[in-house]
């Protein structure tokens, strides 16, 4: 009954005195010795390389450093300065001076007097601001020249914004009443026709 079907042949690692390491002990040892002549090998090529350079930086001879008059370096960096014209602007911004007639000093744009005369359904938009402490205010200005306004949460995109709107009028009279109350109060407004 000694057939090799009946044996076992798998022995453990202990029963073989091993570590349970696929190599053998005498294959650890040639590994290990060689991966310590590598390394020494690998250090020795860099301590080489080290001399060889530092060699070669001490042959070399100084190369002369080149005396450039100064006449020289203000024109190169006057050169430097033309092409780089990014900050000219400012410059020259400060060599213009505008001169404001005392007549015209206190001057402003008059603001459109048309009246609306093209029947629909309209809204004023006096402003519109991303803090709405803003706009709340610009709400509390318009009531206290008697004129009613609402504050409108709109998000455009990543973006929010606080609109302050009065209206809606669809009596053209009502709008430009409000329209000549609002300029009277030194308050821009744009208008806006709802429904086109």
């Amino acid at each position: 009954m000694n057939s090799p079907i009946g044996r076992d042949f798998k022995r453990s690692a202990a029963a073989r005195g091993g570590s349970g390491l696929p190599f053998s002990r005498d294959a650890r040892v040639g590994l290990a010795i060689g991966l310590a002549i590598g390394l020494t090998v690998a250090f020795g090529v860099f301590v080489w390389a080290q001399t060889e350079l530092r060699r070669v930086a001490a042959a070399e001879p100084a190369r002369p450093v080149a005396r450039v008059p100064t006449a020289a370096v203000a024109r190169a960096a006057e050169q430097a300065a033309a092409a780089d014209d990014r900050f000219d602007f400012y410059d020259r911004l400060k060599n213009q001076e505008v001169v404001i007639p005392e007549r015209e000093k206190d001057a402003r744009p008059e603001a459109p007097t048309s009246l609306i005369d093209r029947p629909g359904v309209y809204v004023l938009q006096p402003g519109a601001y991303r803090d709405a402490a803003e706009a709340e205010k610009l709400r509390a200005r318009l009531a206290r020249i008697g004129v009613q306004a609402v504050i409108q949460r709109v998000a455009i995109d990543a973006d929010e914004f606080h609109r302050v709107r009065i209206g809606p009028y669809d009596d053209l009279r009502e709008l430009n009443a409000a329209r000549a109350k609002l300029r009277a109060a030194d308050i821009d407004t744009l208008v806006i026709r709802i429904g086109d």
